[in-house]
């Protein structure tokens, strides 16, 4: 695409603090960064692309481009439009459990049988929350992370009235901690002990002790009514997304994707996290939870991830320590992706936040539009 294109294109600017030189960023960089999304959205394989960088605690780029709606006429995303974060909302939970930890209502290495019944078996009583956080219980691998033709559904066990049991049915994949396996299912079950710990339903610690103190307005899990016309639409599937019932009695909590966010807000999470728990002087966690959230702690751990084999894998307390051969982040970078798609990416050592939103209805993996987008944003670190 040329530049004569790119400046015929509509590229939305939202809010920002800074200059990119102000932070030591090469501007130039992000004309890049905007002809490979409009690339990517010329060629069908995007449908629209966002994306917020900060250096400091300063925002230095904020942009959008594309469609907000997928499937039908909805005019086009804008930097402060809503997108589902999917899996994202993990690392909300795991900030959740690390509350729960602090304030000692909870213990890493905690048999969850102690809180759920369910669990008092000969296959699952030596499962801690410890395992849940790192995906290594052994339990209900996400649909289709073995590549298997025909995987399971959602519905078979997770949507059901007693939909512990049907997570738990069948064999366990491994012993706990002897292997990584993807599991948004145990993050279900860390909602629902965080649940029974507090008297609260999930939804709404996470809103109470998260999302209000960090001033995160626009993050919910049931969007208002009166928002449905700023979220962006992949597939009608996300439609449906905004009228389903978050706190159904009986059902599992979202706790492993059912978060809805902007680029701005999720800075503000990132920003928090980068701060070692702090935002604008508030304190939502301590900073030993954050720094034992972003180190390593499983070892000699194998894992076998849609297709890639890892034989150690690097992960946190729900969040992704593992970077692929020749990405340009820094070493101690952790971050957390949603399928969508969306990524917040948190770079320690050069104090940088990124975050954006790739939305498309196409399945599979697009390194294009993950993997290509860092490393030009990375690039352009001075």
């Amino acid at each position: 695409m040329t530049n004569e294109q790119l400046r015929e294109e509509t590229v939305h600017l939202g809010r920002t603090d800074a200059d990119p030189a102000e932070v030591g960023y090469d501007a130039g960089k992000l004309d890049v960064l905007d002809r490979h999304f409009l690339k990517l959205i010329a060629e069908r394989k995007l449908q629209a692309a966002s994306y917020l960088l900060a250096r400091y605690g300063s925002i230095f780029a904020h942009k959008s481009m594309g469609a907000r709606v997928g499937f039908e006429e909805g005019g086009d995303l804008k930097p402060d439009s809503i997108r589902r974060i999917a899996s994202t909302t993990k690392a909300f939970t795991a900030v959740a459990i690390m509350k729960l930890v602090e304030d000692g209502k909870l213990y890493l290495e905690q048999p969850v049988s102690s809180v759920i019944g369910e669990f008092d078996t000969a296959l699952h009583k030596s499962i801690t929350v410890f395992h849940l956080l790192t995906h290594t219980s052994g339990i209900c691998p996400d649909p289709g992370y073995y590549l298997e033709p025909y995987p399971r559904g959602w519905w078979n066990g997770t949507d059901s009235d007693d939909w512990i049991k049907g997570v738990l049915s069948g064999p366990v994949r491994c012993k706990p901690g002897e292997f990584y396996n993807y599991s948004s299912a145990g993050f279900g079950v860390l909602g629902e002990l965080i649940g029974r710990v507090t008297g609260m339903h999930y939804n709404d610690y996470v809103a109470r002790s998260i999302l209000e103190p960090l001033e995160m307005e626009r993050t919910f899990f049931e969007v208002p009514p009166h928002l449905h016309g700023e979220v962006c639409l992949a597939e009608r599937f996300d439609a449906e997304r905004l009228t389903a019932n978050t706190k159904q009695p009986g059902k599992m909590p979202r706790a492993g994707g059912g978060l809805h966010s902007t680029l701005h807000d999720l800075w503000k999470f990132g920003q928090m996290l980068l701060d070692k728990g702090t935002f604008r002087g508030k304190r939502i966690i301590g900073r030993k939870s954050v720094e034992a959230m972003t180190r390593n702690h499983l070892f000699r751990v194998p894992a076998y991830a849609w297709g890639v084999q890892i034989p150690s894998k690097n992960y946190g307390l729900g969040l992704n320590l593992f970077l692929e051969r020749g990405e340009l982040k820094s070493q101690a970078t952790f971050s957390h992706e949603g399928a969508g798609r969306c990524a917040l990416h948190i770079d320690p050592a050069e104090q940088l936040v990124a975050v954006f939103f790739v939305p498309t209805s196409l399945p599979g993996f697009l390194p294009e539009s993950i993997v290509h987008p860092g490393n030009i944003i990375w690039s352009g670190l001075n």
